[in-house]
């Protein structure tokens, strides 16, 4: 199983990204990207790569362990930036002190090892070659300033590829320690 650990965007989140984005699928070369699907739209603080399905239960079971040892973040997507002329990504805003030191928790304790240091982030689109316009398209949606959310969980994602865009599911959900209910967390 190809696998990561992410926190998902509550879908008013998600809505009001993509009402944002919309407008950029008709700049200059937005139709060179290949643009990633809102229902796969997620923060990702861990990528695991390729698993054995009989390991699964101890990385929920350390995943967990390294939750319950943070508290509930309050996030905002916001802004957007690129990396290179590859990646166009939206950024994050609020606790993302908190978000890192989770993402470097989450990397010690599955034994992750990432030669990039950890962005909180959310991939828009990519492309493989270089891609003129992702500049103006990053500058774009500078204004772009999204609700405030409580993110009191983190995925065990599975992301399967092929034919198309890539598709996620939720392998496991673990709860970070805190107090209050859980708003409209996919």
């Amino acid at each position: 199983m190809r696998l990561f650990v992410a926190v998902n965007p509550p879908t008013r989140a998600i809505e009001e990204l993509a009402a944002a984005t919309a407008s950029l699928r008709e700049l200059p070369g937005a139709d060179r990207l290949r643009w990633s699907e809102t229902a796969g739209w997620h923060l990702t603080l861990a990528f695991l790569g390729d698993v054995p399905a009989d390991e699964v239960p101890q990385l929920s079971e350390k995943l967990a362990t390294v939750a319950v040892g943070h508290p509930r973040l309050r996030l905002r997507l916001a802004g957007g930036g690129t990396f290179g002329d590859r990646v166009l990504w939206c950024g994050v805003q609020g606790g993302t002190a908190a978000l890192r030191r989770l993402a470097d928790a989450v990397r010690d304790a599955l034994d992750v090892t990432d030669d990039h240091p950890f962005h909180p982030h959310l991939t828009l689109a990519r492309s493989r070659f270089r891609a003129g316009g992702m500049r103006a398209m990053a500058d774009a949606m500078r204004g772009f300033r999204g609700t405030e959310w409580e993110a009191g969980s983190v995925y065990l994602m599975r992301s399967e590829t092929g034919f198309g865009p890539a598709r996620y599911t939720v392998v496991e959900r673990v709860r970070t320690q805190g107090r209050g209910e859980l708003r409209d967390e996919r």
